[in-house]
C-alpha cells in the first residue's frame, strides 16, 4: 500500500513551500538583476555569459512555481518543479563547498537574509522534503486542480 498524506499536511506543505519561494523571488526580483548575478556567478557553476540572464529569470520561475504550489494549479508539476530547483540549489552548495569556494551567502533570499551555506542546506532539504508530501498530497482537495476538474474525489482504495 502507498503511503498516504493527509490533504492538510499536503495543504501546509504546499503552501509554506509555495510562500518561501513567493518570497524568495521577490526579494531578488525587486532588486537589480546584477547584484543576484555576482552571488550566482559566486557559486562557479555555470558560464559566465549565462550567469545574467538565470539572475533575472529564476527569481520569476520561483515566484510563478511558488503561487502555483499556494494556490494548488498544475500541482504535482509545480511541486516536481519546486523539488528540482531545491535539488539544484543544493548540488550548487556542495559543489562550491567541496571545491572550498567561499561563499559571501546562499544568495536565498536577495538581500532581505543571509544564510551560512550549511544553514542553506538544511533549508533546501526541508523544502525539497515538503515537496515530496506536496506532490504526494495530489490530487488535492484545496486546490485550482480539483476546482477545475470539476470537484476532489477521494482516489478508490486509499491509492493516487
Amino acid at each position: 500500500m502507498k503511503a498516504r498524506i493527509p490533504p492538510p499536511l499536503g495543504l501546509v506543505a504546499r503552501a509554506l513551500v509555495g510562500a518561501v519561494l513567493v518570497y524568495a523571488g521577490a526579494t531578488k526580483a525587486a532588486g537589480p538583476a546584477e547584484e543576484f548575478a555576482i552571488i550566482i556567478g559566486s557559486y562557479d557553476v555555470m558560464p559566465r555569459d549565462m550567469v545574467l540572464t538565470a539572475a533575472a529569470f529564476l527569481p520569476w520561475v520561483e515566484i510563478l512555481l511558488g503561487w502555483s504550489l499556494i494556490l494548488g494549479l498544475r500541482l504535482r508539476a509545480a511541486a516536481a518543479g519546486a523539488g528540482a530547483l531545491f535539488a539544484a540549489f543544493l548540488l550548487a552548495l556542495l559543489s562550491a563547498l567541496l571545491r572550498g569556494i567561499p561563499l559571501p551567502n546562499c544568495g536565498c533570499f536577495g538581500d532581505a537574509a543571509h544564510f551560512t551555506p550549511l544553514q542553506a542546506l538544511l533549508l533546501d532539504l526541508g523544502l525539497a522534503a515538503l515537496c515530496w508530501s506536496a506532490w504526494k498530497s495530489a490530487p488535492a482537495r484545496w486546490s485550482l486542480d480539483s476546482w477545475v476538474e470539476g470537484g476532489y474525489t477521494e482516489p478508490a482504495h486509499g491509492k493516487r
